[in-house]
């Protein structure tokens, strides 16, 4: 198929060569160069799944997942600020499951008193049973769980741990300024879980988003939110496909 010809760009800036396989099949056979610059980017947007999980919607208990130093705990800060502001500090409750980053607990108890919220601690399987059985009925229930890579034998654990805790919705966090590579092995690692959605953090930070819109294409990762800056709780918006899109071309 002859398409018309554009300035090169660089391979970093790119979606990957799998995904851009896949989507130029979709397009016609005929095409001009005015197509050619906007449809690419119209079919990139519809690729792209989205939860449509507002920032009002977060009823239910979510575990937040994914590798250290992706912005797990701030993410949850900022969700519980939302849901506290909408249904109040008595509706909405934190756990951590994070005991082997020092500090970790004692953020999310920072972040709790701020809010009005309580923290509970989770060691094992049993115990976030427990404390789930606790909080039932709350509108909203945040779990907090270590960064741990693919490599690391306690993933393993922390995977068992979550699954065994009955029912709960698994969020997938990644970071947008990580190396694509590491993106795709982060989900690969978590795939066992069978997460229900992901939340892209460090937009801010990201020279571009070719891999990690790749990542989530390839493995069919609906979008919850995405999150460009520390600030509690401004820096955090639904998924929208045509704002990444837009914000990658």
């Amino acid at each position: 198929r002859d398409l018309p010809s554009f300035p090169p760009r660089r391979s970093s800036d790119l979606i990957e060569a799998d995904v851009a396989r896949q989507l130029l099949v979709e397009l016609p056979e005929q095409i001009n160069a005015e197509q050619a610059r906007y449809l690419p980017l119209g079919m990139l947007s519809r690729s792209l799944a989205v939860s449509g999980r507002g920032l009002s919607d977060g009823q239910g208990i979510t575990a937040l997942v994914g590798p250290t130093g992706v912005g797990k705990t701030t993410t949850i800060a900022k969700l519980a600020a939302r849901a506290v502001l909408r249904h109040g500090a008595e509706q909405v409750a934190l756990i951590s499951t994070d005991h082997y980053r020092i500090g970790a607990a004692a953020q999310l108890e920072h972040y709790g008193r701020l809010l009005g919220v309580r923290v509970y601690p989770a060691y094992d399987a049993e115990s976030l049973r427990k404390v789930l059985e606790l909080l039932r009925g709350r509108h909203t229930v945040l779990i907090d769980t270590a960064g741990v890579a693919g490599s690391d034998p306690r993933l393993a654990q922390q995977l068992d741990i979550l699954s065994d805790a009955g029912e709960l919705r698994a969020c997938l966090v990644l970071a947008a300024n990580a190396q694509s590579q590491s993106l795709d092995e982060a989900v690969r690692a978590y795939l066992p879980l069978k997460p229900n959605a992901c939340i892209l953090t460090k937009l801010d930070e990201a020279p571009n988003l070719g891999g990690a819109l790749s990542v989530l294409i390839r493995h069919r990762l609906p979008l919850d939110y995405t999150t460009d800056g520390q600030r509690v709780p401004e820096d955090i918006a639904a998924g929208d496909e045509r704002v990444l899109v837009c914000r990658a071309a």
